[in-house]
C-alpha cells in the first residue's frame, strides 16, 4: 500500500481505496504533492474534483477520465495520457505538460495559464473557451489540421475566440506559419456565421477569398487558380475561337499578364471570344497582385 512519497508511490489501487475511504467521490480529495508510480494506469476513473496540486504523474495513463473541475495547479505531468479525457473547468495552471497526449479531449474553459504545453498533441481535440497567458507554453504543440474547436452552428462564436485567442498566442510568440493556421480558421468560421440570405453576395465573396488565397494566408492557392485561369480560357479560345492549342496557350497567357500582343497581334480568337480576352487581362492583373500581396505577407512577418 503506498502513501505518496517518492519511496512509496500511490499506485492505482491506492487511488480507488482513497477515494472509497473519501465516500466514493474524488471531489475534494486532496492528494496535493503525492507521488505516483511511474506510469501509473487510472484510465476511465471519475477524478471530477480531485486536488493534485504539485503531484507528480509522471507518463501517467488518464485516457477517457473525468477531470472536470479537478485542481492540477503545478503538477508534473510530462508525457501525460489524457485522450478522450473531460477537462471542463480543469486547473493547470503552472502544470508542466511537455509532451502531454491530449487528442480528442475536451477542454472547456480549461485553465492553462503558465503551463508548459510543450510538444502537446491538440489533434482532434476541442478546444471550448480556454484561458491562456503569456507565459503558458504552446511552442511545437501538434494541432493536426488545425480544427480544434466547434465549427458547427450555435458554437461558432466560440470558435472564433479560441481560434483568436490561439492566433494571438503564436503571433507574440512569433510563431507566425501557426498564427497564420488559426486565423484562416477565424476566417473560415465568420464565413460560415453569414447568412446566404438576404446578402448571399458576402458570404460567396468570402468563399471566393478563401478559395484564391485562403485569406492571404495560402500563396500556392493564387498560382493554382492562375494556372486553372489561363489553362480554362486556353480551352475557350481554342474551341471556340479558331486558335491552334500553342495559339490558344500563347493568347491566354499573354492576355493574362496583360503584356501586350505585339508582333503576334494579329493572332486573336474570332468573334465574341475575344471579350474573354479583355476579361482574362483584368483577371490577370487582379491575381498577380493577391499574389504579391499574399507572398509578401507571409514572407515579411
Amino acid at each position: 500500500m503506498g502513501d505518496g512519497t517518492e519511496e512509496n508511490p500511490f499506485t492505482r489501487e491506492d487511488v480507488v481505496r482513497l477515494i472509497e475511504e473519501h465516500g466514493g467521490t474524488a471531489k475534494g480529495l486532496d492528494l496535493s504533492g503525492k507521488q505516483f508510480e511511474d506510469k501509473v494506469d487510472l484510465r476511465g476513473q471519475n477524478l471530477h474534483g480531485i486536488i493534485l496540486r504539485d503531484a507528480s504523474l509522471e507518463h501517467a495513463n488518464l485516457e477517457r477520465t473525468d477531470l472536470t473541475g479537478a485542481h492540477l495547479e503545478g503538477a508534473f505531468l510530462p508525457d501525460i495520457h489524457l485522450e478522450a479525457a473531460d477537462l471542463e473547468e480543469t486547473h493547470f495552471e503552472r502544470a508542466w505538460l511537455m509532451g502531454a497526449h491530449l487528442e480528442g479531449a475536451y477542454l472547456g474553459a480549461t485553465h492553462l495559464e503558465g503551463a508548459n504545453l510543450q510538444y502537446a498533441h491538440f489533434e482532434d481535440s476541442l478546444l471550448d473557451t480556454i484561458e491562456l497567458s503569456n507565459d503558458t507554453r504552446l511552442e511545437n504543440a501538434h494541432w493536426g489540421n488545425y480544427v480544434v474547436s466547434w465549427e458547427i452552428e450555435d458554437y461558432l462564436i466560440w470558435a472564433i475566440s479560441v481560434y483568436r485567442q490561439l492566433k494571438t498566442w503564436h503571433t507574440n510568440a512569433g510563431i507566425y506559419h501557426t498564427a497564420g493556421e488559426f486565423f484562416f480558421r477565424e476566417m473560415t468560421v465568420k464565413r460560415k456565421m453569414l447568412q446566404w440570405w438576404p446578402k448571399p453576395w458576402n458570404r460567396a465573396f468570402s468563399k471566393l477569398l478563401s478559395i484564391l488565397c485562403g485569406y492571404g494566408e495560402r500563396p500556392l492557392r493564387v498560382v493554382v487558380s492562375a494556372v486553372v485561369v489561363v489553362f480554362g480560357l486556353a480551352a475557350v479560345y481554342y474551341l471556340f475561337g479558331g486558335l491552334t492549342v500553342p495559339y490558344s496557350l500563347y493568347y491566354s497567357a499573354v492576355s493574362f499578364t496583360a503584356l501586350g500582343y505585339g508582333r503576334w497581334v494579329d493572332i486573336m480568337p474570332q468573334g465574341w471570344v475575344q471579350a474573354f480576352g479583355a476579361a482574362e487581362s483584368f483577371i490577370g492583373v487582379f491575381m498577380l497582385a493577391l499574389f504579391l500581396i499574399t507572398f509578401v505577407r507571409k514572407m515579411t512577418r
